[in-house]
């Protein structure tokens, strides 16, 4: 498996290099591709897979389908994106080419059985326990700091802020706790308490904004503490 391994990230080493090689040259010319262009970077794409493939295993015939798959795969998705209007457009390529890349790789080298396996032993009561423990600290923890600052939430002023910006710092800041919590690493906590607070700093001080920089505290250790006491509760029925 070790080996086999070694096949799976040469492919999608090369995949990233292709695609970085082609975002180059698009920057460059400072125009798109044409369709011809396009359809020549997917060939090109495809002898890739098909040459690294031959390379590893010394079978012709697979290797070809496969780069031909790969190529129509890219092709495709490419094609996709395209019609998906959305900042994250490029991880979403990204992640389906890596698992046409896997499809590929599972495929060439006989490796579904294990494959299989190994996804049915992620479905453990362990596993299971930690994942519900991410799901607890987002949206019902979210939930519940907004009704412990339902009382002062009049009393202080959003304006300047970014839209959204605050829900998506409190699920980070309770995921990378939780993350903390259950690896043993408290000092990376106070660590980033540490952090947020001197981020903080500046924007409210003064005694004009003390009421701001109380709500502000009051959640964050709010967030702090639920979030550490599921992770410790996560860890107890864990039997760490």
């Amino acid at each position: 498996m070790r080996d086999g391994s070694v096949v799976l990230l040469v492919l999608i080493l090369a995949n990233m290099l292709l695609d970085f090689g082609r975002t180059q040259w698009r920057e460059r010319r400072r125009q798109p591709f044409t369709p011809l262009q396009n359809g020549l970077m997917a060939v090109l794409q495809g002898a890739g897979v098909a040459a690294l493939l031959y390379a590893f295993n010394r079978s012709g015939v697979p290797a070809l389908v496969a780069g031909m798959i790969f190529a129509l795969s890219w092709a495709g998705i490419r094609w996709l994106m395209a019609k998906v209007q959305s900042p994250f457009a490029f991880v979403l390529q990204f992640f389906l080419q890596v698992l046409v890349l896997a499809v590929i790789w599972l495929t060439a080298q006989g490796y579904w059985p294990w494959a299989l396996d190994s996804i049915k032993a992620l479905f453990n009561a362990r596993n299971l326990l930690f994942l519900l423990g991410y799901v607890l600290v987002l949206r019902p923890t979210g939930a519940l700091i907004g009704a412990v600052l339902t009382p002062w939430l009049a009393s202080v002023s959003s304006k300047g802020s970014l839209k959204k910006a605050g829900t998506l710092i409190g699920y980070l800041e309770r995921a990378l706790i939780l993350t903390f919590v259950l690896l043993d690493q408290w000092g990376a906590i106070g660590f980033l308490l540490t952090a947020k607070s001197i981020l903080r700093f500046n924007d409210i001080k003064g005694d004009e904004q003390r009421s701001l920089s109380e709500y502000v505290l009051l959640g964050t250790l709010v967030s702090f503490a639920v979030s550490i006491a599921v992770g410790l509760t996560v860890l107890k029925l864990a039997g760490k």
